[in-house]
C-alpha cells in the first residue's frame, strides 16, 4: 500500500495506453482553430507595420531627393555669385536625375538677379527647388 498510496500526479501523467501512447489529454499540440486565431492576430499586426515601412521608405527617398537638389542648387548658385556681376551667365545641365537651370536678369544698372532652379521627377510629379539672389557690381 505504501507505493500505491503515495503515487504522485506526475507518475499518473506518464501512463500510456496499451499501444504505448500517452492519453489524448496529455499529448501536446494545437487545434486548427487556435492556429487560425494566431494567424489572424499576426496578420492584423503585420499589415500595418508593412504599410508604415513602405511609407517611411517613400518619405526617406523624397527627403534624399530634396537634399540632393538643395546641394546642387546651392553649389551652382555659389559658382554664379563667385563669378561676379559681369561674368554671371545663364546655363543649364543635368546631374543624375536632377536637371538645373541658371538664370540672370538685369534689374538695374549694376544689379542683377541670379537664380538656380533644380527639377526632378519623383514618380508622380515634377518637383522643384529654387534659389534666387542679387549680385551687384561692387
Amino acid at each position: 500500500m505504501g507505493k500505491r498510496g503515495t503515487q504522485s500526479r506526475r507518475g499518473r501523467a506518464r501512463r500510456r495506453d496499451h499501444e504505448g501512447r500517452r492519453p489524448a489529454l496529455a499529448r501536446g499540440g494545437f487545434s486548427l482553430t487556435e492556429i487560425l486565431v494566431v494567424l489572424v492576430i499576426l496578420t492584423i499586426g503585420i499589415v500595418p507595420l508593412s504599410m508604415v515601412q513602405s511609407r517611411a521608405r517613400r518619405d526617406v527617398t523624397t527627403a534624399d531627393h530634396y537634399t540632393q537638389a538643395i546641394a546642387l542648387a546651392q553649389s551652382r548658385f555659389e559658382q554664379m555669385k563667385g563669378a561676379g556681376f559681369g561674368t554671371a551667365a545663364a546655363d543649364s545641365g543635368q546631374a543624375g536625375q536632377l536637371r538645373w537651370v541658371q538664370t540672370v536678369q538685369n534689374v538695374s544698372f549694376g544689379l542683377a538677379r541670379i537664380g538656380v532652379t533644380v527639377t526632378w521627377f519623383d514618380g508622380r510629379y515634377d518637383q522643384t527647388v529654387q534659389m534666387t539672389g542679387m549680385v551687384s557690381m561692387r
